[in-house]
């Protein structure tokens, strides 16, 4: 096993052994790695003592290889080639990405929003494949060996970077059948009274907060539907359950088609944001930092 150590000292050895074996003149070879013939003689009398076997056969007029130097120089060629490969690989994705992208993303708001955009992004970038997670939870982007999530709301813990990609409007909402069978809430107040459907991955529980101007109120509902899928809580609201709270890129088209209509609209929820998440790192990967670049391109508002 090679130890620490003496790698360093047993590559130059390898390369210098190489290179001898490939010119047979030490003088040549020594030009070819600017090295000087005595410094590459030591290099390859340590080598040999080390393996127990002579490399070459030399004379006043001619250097050769032994049988061991022969099949020792097979070898080496094809680890210094791997390694040339390695080193060509990773120079590559300096130029252009590739490789295994993954990503987490938000459930709804990842098949609505980022879904449609990755065809685009798979051409721009064909040595690219992707991996999607898609969970309302935010998976950890180490511990799950993530290079980048996409993310609702504003509050963060964890050693990543965030950047801000696009404001992410909330409403009250019920459909039409619902009120004209319960009634249409006039004040915060009244929706204690009425049938809500809560997302429950939202940070503050059971509690609704909203503003009006410099008011700021919270409701503590007891709903009738909880869910951690938000198009869950969509259909339900669709189909006259109850009163939700929910992301305009989830209601949007609802609400044009009157489907749904909003309710208390003088109410605003606190502001929220779509971000961008990838761990901090010296240097990140072109492949996560293409990404990224395209998410401001397409979403940033």
């Amino acid at each position: 096993m090679t130890r620490k150590s003496d790698s360093g000292g047993r590559w130059s050895a390898m390369v210098g052994f190489v290179a001898v074996a490939t010119r047979l003149n030490f003088s040549e070879a020594g030009q070819d790695l600017g090295l000087a013939p005595s410094t590459l003689s030591r290099r390859i009398a340590a080598l040999e003592m080390r393996l127990g076997c002579r490399l070459f056969q030399r004379t006043t007029r001619q250097v050769t290889l032994t049988e061991a130097g022969e099949q020792y120089l097979e070898r080496c060629r094809e680890i210094i080639e791997r390694a040339d490969e390695a080193d060509a690989a990773a120079m590559a994705d300096t130029v252009e990405p590739r490789g295994t992208l993954k990503i987490a993303l938000p459930n709804v708001y990842g098949q609505k929003r980022i879904a449609p955009l990755l065809p685009e992004f798979l051409a721009r970038h064909p040595r690219l494949s992707l991996q999607l997670l898609f969970d309302d939870n935010y998976a950890d982007l180490v511990d799950r060996r993530l290079d980048v999530a996409v993310r609702i709301g504003d509050r963060f813990t964890g050693d990543f970077v965030v950047r801000r990609l696009t404001a992410n409007p909330r409403y009250l909402c019920a459909a039409p059948s619902y009120l004209a069978r319960r009634g249409t809430p006039r004040d915060l107040a009244n929706l204690v009274e009425h049938d809500c459907l809560h997302f429950s991955p939202l940070v503050d529980g059971k509690r609704w907060r909203l503003s009006r101007g410099e008011e700021i109120r919270e409701v503590t509902v007891s709903p009738l539907i909880t869910a951690d899928n938000a198009e869950a809580l969509r259909i339900a609201a669709v189909e006259g359950c109850g009163i939700a709270l929910l992301a305009e890129f989830l209601v949007a088209d609802d609400l044009a088609a009157g489907h749904l209509v909003r309710v208390l609209e003088e109410w605003t929820v606190a502001e929220s944001h779509i971000h961008v998440a990838f761990p901090a790192t010296l240097h990140l990967p072109l492949k996560t930092r293409a990404f990224v670049d395209f998410l401001v391109e397409k979403l940033a508002d």
